[in-house]
């Protein structure tokens, strides 16, 4: 299974807590072989002093395969880890 990952920030909100951000993220995973698309979305990430947090439940309820929910974390966090010096509230 050849998966496509696309990410895209949509919008940077405060967080709960003073010093946490809440990103919201456009997500869209296509199979790489016939362009179908698996999942489009929007996937909340808590960003804060300690890490990057991405919402375990939003990710569970979007797909069944545990493949496809390992790897979607795993790259979310990964996107938004390189990118936590540039987000800005909107």
């Amino acid at each position: 299974m050849s998966v496509q990952f696309l990410f895209e920030v949509e919008s940077v909100q405060r967080g709960e807590q003073p010093d946490e951000k809440l990103v919201l993220v456009s997500t869209e995973l296509l199979y790489k072989s016939s362009g179908e698309t698996i999942f489009t979305g929007i996937i909340p990430v808590r960003v804060n002093e300690h890490g990057v947090f991405v919402s375990i439940q939003a990710i569970s309820s979007a797909f069944t395969s545990k493949y496809l929910r390992t790897e979607t974390l795993f790259r979310l966090k990964r996107y938004i880890k390189r990118m936590k010096d540039y987000l800005d509230f909107d």
